[in-house]
């Protein structure tokens, strides 16, 4: 891609389809090991349609089922390998039996709020700073590869907060605020940057939803859809 003579590549950054954390009597599963649900392969093969035309010359993602299972869908018929890199894994949180039996639904719709405090953990779990650094090393390492121009990289919601935050040069508090759903579409371009010899992110495009690009049905926030899974009949 070239824009006025400066080469730019491309990474389409997306988030996995819709995946059950709970079973129907509110018990969690382990999530290293949940696949997409009927509705997240539904949102999925929607992107995969939409990014039918578009180039792409390498796929990454984190490994865990969920990722594998969007990914393999976009690149259906593409040839291309499929690549796993676990530093791109999930951010985790504590226990859900250590939290407070009470509150423990606040807990999770609010996981994002301490996000930007010194010592602040996602859930009694990861240390967002930890997290944050070991995605944005990963990000670095695979943006100054030199052998792809057109990547797809499907990874997960704290996961991509992070890339994002990196991208856009802010702290970590605004992982709170930059939502991710299911099968959401990031575009991110890289120029090189002559000042420093390294790279320049262009975010493009934020969370694009190809089954529902107007985000009519999509009100509730990630970690709100997931609270609200604990009670399903």
């Amino acid at each position: 891609m070239t824009g006025q003579g400066t080469i730019r590549r491309r990474i389409h950054l997306v988030r996995h389809g819709e995946v059950a954390y709970f079973d129907r009597s509110g018990r969690p599963h382990n999530p290293r090991d949940v696949p997409l649900t009927p509705a997240g392969l539904k949102q999925v093969e929607a992107l995969a349609r939409h990014l039918a035309t578009v180039p792409i010359d390498r796929a990454v993602c984190s490994g865990l089922p969920r990722t594998r299972e969007t990914a393999g869908i976009l690149i259906a018929g593409r040839g291309l390998p499929l690549e796993e890199n676990d530093g791109f894994r999930e951010i985790r949180g504590g226990r859900l039996r250590d939290l407070p039996a009470d509150g423990i639904e606040e807990r999770l719709s609010r996981a994002y709020a301490p996000c930007g405090g010194e010592g602040g953990r996602f859930l009694d779990g990861d240390l967002f700073a930890v997290f944050a650094e070991r995605v944005r090393a990963a990000f670095h390492r695979l943006a100054t590869a030199p052998d792809w121009r057109s990547l797809l990289l499907v990874a997960h919601d704290g996961v991509n907060r992070a890339i994002l935050c990196h991208a856009l040069g802010c702290g970590l508090g605004a992982m709170a605020a930059l939502e991710q759903d299911y099968a959401g579409l990031t575009i991110i371009d890289l120029e090189p940057d002559a000042s420093g010899g390294g790279w320049r992110p262009l975010v493009r495009t934020m969370n694009m939803t190809a089954y529902d690009t107007a985000k009519a049905d999509l009100h509730a926030t990630s970690m709100e859809r997931v609270a609200r899974s604990r009670h399903r009949t």
